[in-house]
């Protein structure tokens, strides 16, 4: 037998031998993060987030009870570490206050709870002394940041009707004032809240795409409302203006265990005129109170009187109140037309929110007093 190969397979055996051209698989792009689902979102924040708790704090992530608080333009989760110490986690991830301007709330928040006049959440710091970590989010092209908080004990949304609870809200609304009043911050870099920002420069006007949720109609009236209201919001005394809450409704206050009221959620803080946080205290109450007759009225005056138990109210505030009102519900607007197009919460009752106030707007504009507005008696 012949065992000499033949020219065939010479031709095979050096064609085994040359490299094959191999093709790698092209990596498939990282999906945007706003297009994921709600739940998948929340998974993966809640994952980084117990990353920097590990990391940075000194707090086993893993072993870390995360209970979600709320998922709108921030992340918030209670998280209880094993042996019961409880803390507030707030991711930030959507239109975010830069870190600068989240270490000015930091401060204020340490400086009243060293005040002892009203509980507040008072911030913990990294084992480096920082107040705020960034977070890299995938897919996510907002920066994004973790602050930590102790958790303040109580109970929310106190029950504005029980004895004595309207006072104790007017009178932790005044603490914070006074606070603002009487201890200077320096380097306070926060958001001013007045009638520019909030109106004429909002994201209601001024982005499309709020627009369009807002309707033709309902742009329109916004517009009218804030050239009706503008000249009563640029009055008041120096002495009104000062670093305000900016977000006081009822949800971000707490009755504490026993007694007193609690404050939380200063994530939007700012400067602006005392009158805008009572507006917002006053408009979250009259939501809930207004088919009982006589009850937001009694509310209010029991509130502006434990407010004047601390303080004096802002000057004119029987007259002023009504257009603060309104400048509040446009606050409302700004933030349902922002966040509305990517978060499913918001998106759940942020367009029914929209009709209820454009249609109070409409009505005022026709004559009718403002929800939420007293009469010179009632106030």
């Amino acid at each position: 037998m012949d065992c000499r190969a033949n020219p065939t397979t010479r031709r095979l055996a050096r064609a085994t031998l040359v490299p094959t051209p191999t093709t790698e698989e092209p990596v498939p792009p990282v999906p945007s993060f706003d297009q994921l689902p709600h739940a998948t979102q929340l998974h993966q924040l809640e994952e980084l987030t117990r990353a920097t708790l590990t990391e940075h704090y000194g707090i086993d992530g893993t072993a870390a009870r995360m209970d979600v608080q709320q998922y709108e333009d921030n992340a918030v989760w209670r998280v209880t570490r094993p042996g019961g110490d409880s803390y507030i986690a707030r991711l930030s991830v959507r239109d975010g206050r830069p870190a600068h301007q989240q270490r000015s709330e930091m401060r204020w928040l340490e400086s009243l709870a060293a005040s002892r006049t009203v509980a507040v959440p008072e911030p913990v710091t990294t084992a480096t002394g920082h107040y705020v970590v960034p977070i890299e989010v995938l897919g996510h092209d907002e920066p994004s940041t973790l602050a930590l908080l102790h958790w303040v004990p109580g109970t929310a949304e106190p029950p504005y009707r029980e004895p004595g609870m309207a006072e104790q809200m007017g009178s932790a609304t005044a603490h914070l004032h006074q606070n603002a009043a009487t201890v200077a911050l320096t380097e306070f870099d926060r958001p001013l809240w007045d009638a520019e920002t909030i109106l004429f420069k909002g994201h209601a006007l001024t982005d499309p795409a709020a627009r369009h949720q807002l309707g033709a109609e309902g742009t329109a009236v916004l517009r009218k409302v804030a050239d009706l209201i503008s000249p009563a919001l640029h009055e008041g005394s120096p002495e009104d203006l000062g670093r305000i809450h900016g977000d006081l409704h009822r949800e971000n206050m707490i009755q504490l265990p026993g007694s007193g009221i609690g404050l939380i959620d200063f994530d939007d803080c700012g400067t602006g005129h005392f009158l805008l946080d009572i507006a917002t205290v006053l408009s979250s109450i009259h939501r809930i109170a207004r088919k009982e007759p006589g009850a937001y009225e009694d509310f209010a005056r029991a509130f502006l009187a434990g407010y004047t138990q601390v303080r004096p109210l802002p000057q004119d505030t029987s007259r002023l109140l009504e257009p603060y009102l309104l400048l509040r519900d446009a606050f409302v607007l700004n933030f349902v037309t922002t966040a509305a197009p990517v978060n499913a919460d918001v998106a759940s009752w942020g367009p029914g929110r929209i009709v209820g106030i454009v249609a109070n707007m409409v009505a005022y504009l026709d004559g009718s007093p403002y929800p939420g507005a007293l009469t010179s008696e009632q106030s």
